[in-house]
């Protein structure tokens, strides 16, 4: 066992060994088989080993994983779905308490409402909530872990329609840093409910989460394309299309390699409440450029508007993010967008953006931490396998980054952080940022949750 303290001495196996005997789940050392399965996380760009996996099968087990580690000064990290762009779901030589077992979910279709724990993926809740005919907004992957995309937010794509997940949520039960285990709640703990709707890990471990439900059918989705050489009318068309549609229309923009084999730009799109005017805004889109190269849509279920996207990025490839917030689609700053795409070192790169705005914008910016909530989330996104290739794409990505500064605006969403996560998690939270410190010097003084976008104590 080699799971070492802050200071980098080995814990005291006696004590290593208690916690293994004390808990219902397992503590998985290098030495076991599936060791090296365990520590992987969804971001190859991030390799660590740590000392020990705790993987926990249930809330109790998360108090005594919190308390062994804080007795112990030992580094932990957080891992639910393992899906992180910054990589914080593990740490070297020291703990991962692995929320993965955590996958109870429970819907009341009378009260709409649903209990989840964090261990479950988008799909999972999904599958869940449509078998009821209800939904809830979360992000716009099914592979996504629940736990995580709450807790900084959750955009998807019924943001627009019923607001983001952490506006949805009613309560959550939290392990603190001192291994106690409350509720938070506008009635248990108003100060802690308001800070873990979208500040992420920083005030304790999550181990189950209350949402309120909405009923949801059929929708009506797709993806268009259009030839590259189109992108600065065509997105100027998109912008112009957004500021009259209704709300239960989302779409996002990208760029992509059509079925053709030609570079393309693309708009995704979901109507979640198809009506008599859903025919005539799907044929408005189509008409935003000529000579479409890629036409994929019609009515489907909202479990596969879910997975629209997922085959966009592989677990284990190496991503390096730059993500901002565009105010509007501008010509410069999509030709910018188009330019770098052509210019990619991987074939399986990203550029695109997602629409805010509609029922986001009902919940006022400090209602809860997440302020940024109008414009375009839009993402640099580099994929690759090959460690050789490292410097290649992040030059081309901080290339791209620094064209676009000029026309971007102040903000951007925690969960889209990556290495740069350090110098810009202020950004994250804008004229919230203050308060979000002045709560972590009341929940957790002595910044023990650090691994992940961290919000520092107020002194």
């Amino acid at each position: 066992m080699v799971l070492v303290n802050a200071a980098g001495t080995a814990v005291k196996n006696t004590a290593f060994e208690e916690l293994r005997d004390s808990i219902r789940g397992e503590l998985i050392t290098p030495t076991d088989p599936d060791y090296d399965a365990r520590k992987q996380i969804w971001n190859g760009f991030f390799q660590k080993s740590p000392g020990a996996i705790a993987r926990v099968d249930g809330a109790s087990d998360v108090t005594k994983v919190v308390k062994f580690a804080r007795e112990n000064e030992v580094e932990l990290a957080v891992k639910g779905g393992g899906h992180c762009f910054a990589g914080t779901g593990t740490v070297e030589g020291g703990l991962v308490l692995d929320t993965s077992n955590l996958r109870g979910i429970r819907v009341d279709p009378w009260r709409r409402r649903m209990v989840v724990q964090p261990g479950l993926l988008q799909g999972d809740v999904d599958a869940e909530t449509q078998s009821f005919g209800l939904a809830v907004t979360g992000s716009q992957e099914s592979y996504i872990g629940i736990g995580g995309v709450t807790l900084g937010g959750g955009l998807g794509w019924l943001a627009r329609y019923r607001g983001l997940l952490v506006d949805n949520m009613i309560s959550a039960d939290v392990v603190l840093a001192n291994g106690e285990m409350v509720r938070a709640s506008p009635q248990d703990d108003a100060d802690l409910f308001w800070a873990i709707r979208g500040g992420g890990g920083n005030f304790g471990v999550a181990t189950s989460f209350e949402f309120e439900l909405h009923p949801q059918g059929q929708c009506v989705a797709g993806i268009l394309g259009f030839p590259i050489d189109q992108t600065v009318e065509v997105t100027r068309r998109i912008d112009e299309f957004n500021q009259s549609a209704p709300d239960a229309l989302t779409t996002s923009f990208a760029f992509l390699i059509a079925p053709n084999g030609e570079p393309a730009v693309g708009l995704g799109f979901c109507h979640a409440a198809p009506d008599e005017n859903t025919e005539s805004l799907v044929d408005q889109m189509r008409g935003l450029g000529t000579n479409l190269v890629l036409d994929h849509c019609g009515t489907m279920p909202y479990v596969a508007v879910q997975q629209l996207l997922d085959d966009n990025t592989i677990a284990g490839h190496r991503y390096y993010p730059r993500s901002f917030l565009l105010p509007s689609l501008n010509g410069e700053a999509m030709q910018i967008l188009a330019d770098g795409f052509l210019n990619t070192p991987s074939q399986r790169s990203l550029v695109g953006g997602a629409q805010m705005g509609g029922a986001m914008l009902r919940t006022a910016p400090d209602a809860t931490p997440f302020p940024h909530r109008d414009g375009y989330l839009t993402s640099i996104l580099p994929s690759w396998t090959d460690p050789s290739q490292d410097e290649e794409a992040i030059e081309w990505t901080e290339r791209i980054y620094t064209d676009l500064l000029p026309h971007t605006i102040e903000g951007v969403y925690a969960n889209h952080l990556g290495v740069d996560a350090p110098e810009r998690v202020g950004e994250a939270y804008g004229g919230n940022y203050n308060r979000l410190a002045e709560l972590k010097s009341v929940y957790d003084p002595d910044n023990f949750f650090h691994t992940n976008v961290n919000i520092k104590p107020k002194v």
